[in-house]
């Protein structure tokens, strides 16, 4: 998949030295948060053995979070399993995965890069692979059949050039979530039965009719909207072939009727109550408290529709991933984006290291701790989501995640996360445009006019 440079190196170089680290490393010691030394630490004190040494930071640094803590298990036995071979220190970041991105951009402008970092979808592969500081990662890739079907899409996502620079071991993988009963009560049909974005435009129009639905959907300008807008482009063969195709222009007709549709057919449909800024999270409590028939989200979401103050019925929440303009077929995005990043600077011992651990977390394994402890969708595509699906003894919140993953990857056509596809700052350049196709105040001829100056 081809995808856009959002700068020059120099220009993220600038920005990396004006903004700097905006968090410090947590526990550089190696002494975890129950005040007990890990294996890295431990393995150090060894007789003075000259073991190689890998230091990785990543932004899995929460003490109260459920995804923060597995993940931080799955590196300790990383380190645990190889202490006699290696060191592994992993050292958590405190802030969202943007410090870990800082940091790394600190880095480059001093001409170096860490030994390995987790970027969680900042996109740190432009600037390190432009400066020449990162490895690639196809070679182990290529070698390795088990390997390669764990990184999944990694493979072709993240192709760039003739390298993978980066992998990443779950994915941002998004159809949506409708609630059932609502849709029961406009008389509308549910997206299991759609066929095509007609069906779509169909149940919207029954949905805002009906008294019993405060809104066919609630959306922001930014992520929601994002998720909608690049599951219609997906839903042509035109629409296709442009996220195919380096982005050089807007002026394209698939582009604009996405424009006009998610327009005339989404935003300018819903109260101005129900659409927020970029950073507003209200689309989500819309939906969960029940005013909201539909939410543009992620297949993490599933850890949501649980818990005693809930206002809904978690029975009425389904999956669903959106349709196209062909008969029958469905999109869905699933993104691999920046994960795993190494350094190109490191001994051929500490690569080995390095790489082995990408290996272990795409394991199928791993992978499985990923879907069920993590609650996220692995890369690693092999997964049996039936044995979950089917199992009525199963956790509740990991049947309905299994029955995300399962509709997403089994969808006709899939693509990237707009901001993976085309970069941040092109991302917030479309996001911009959200108001005014809300209010109607510029045509899509216009927008495409204005995004093109920015590619300028």
């Amino acid at each position: 998949m081809k995808r856009m440079l959002a700068c020059i190196l120099s220009l993220m170089l600038a920005c990396g030295l004006l903004a700097g680290c905006q968090s410090k490393p947590a526990e550089e010691s190696g002494e975890s948060k129950d005040g007990t030394k890990p294996a890295a630490a431990a393995a150090e004190e060894k007789d003075g053995e000259e073991l190689p040494t890998i230091t990785f930071y990543h932004h899995y640094y929460q003490d109260d979070a459920v995804d923060a803590k597995a993940m931080r298990a799955l590196f300790d036995e990383f380190a645990e399993m190889h202490k006699d071979e290696f060191i592994f220190k992993p050292v958590p970041v405190e802030g969202d995965p943007e410090a870990v991105y800082n940091k790394c951009i600190q880095e480059i402008a001093s001409g170096s890069f860490p030994d390995i970092v987790e970027t969680g979808g900042w996109n740190v592969v432009p600037a390190a692979s432009e400066a020449g500081l990162i490895m690639d990662l196809k070679p182990y890739i290529d070698a390795d059949p088990d390997f390669k079907a764990g990184v999944g899409v990694n493979y072709d996502q993240n192709l760039v050039d003739g390298k993978i620079y980066t992998v990443r071991e779950q994915l941002e993988t998004m159809g949506f979530w409708y609630n059932e009963d609502l849709f029961n009560k406009a008389g509308a049909d549910t997206p299991d039965k759609w066929q095509t974005w007609d069906d779509f435009v169909a149940a919207f129009d029954k949905l805002k009719a009906s008294p019993d639905v405060k809104t066919p959907v609630s959306l922001n300008q930014g992520w929601p909207t994002n998720i909608m807008f690049m599951a219609h482009l997906l839903g042509t063969q035109e629409g296709r072939d442009f996220i195919d195709t380096p982005l050089t222009t807007f002026d394209n007709d698939a582009f604009k009727g996405t424009v006009d549709f998610v327009a005339e057919h989404a935003l300018s449909q819903i109260d101005t109550a129900y659409f927020g800024a970029a950073d507003s999270e209200s689309y989500r409590d819309d939906f969960l408290n029940g005013d909201a028939a539909m939410l543009f989200n992620g297949v993490w979401e599933a850890s949501s529709f649980v818990g005693d103050g809930l206002k809904i019925d978690p029975a009425v929440v389904k999956p669903a991933v959106f349709p196209t303009n062909e008969n029958g077929k469905h999109a869905a995005i699933m993104s691999a984006s920046c994960g795993y990043v190494i350094s190109d600077k490191l001994s051929d011992a500490q690569k080995e290291a390095a790489v082995a651990f990408v290996k272990y977390m795409c394991s199928p394994e791993v992978s499985e701790r990923i879907f069920t402890e993590v609650l996220a969708m692995p890369a690693y595509l092999g997964l049996d989501y039936d044995q979950y699906i089917n199992d009525e003894s199963a956790d509740p919140v990991v049947r309905k995640l299994a029955e995300a993953c399962k509709q997403c990857a089994q969808a006709d056509y899939q693509t990237c996360a707009m901001s993976s596809l085309w970069g941040s700052d092109v991302e917030m350049e479309i996001g911009g445009k959200y108001a005014a196709m809300h209010d109607g105040s510029k045509t899509a001829d216009q927008i495409v006019a204005e995004l093109d100056e920015t590619l300028n």
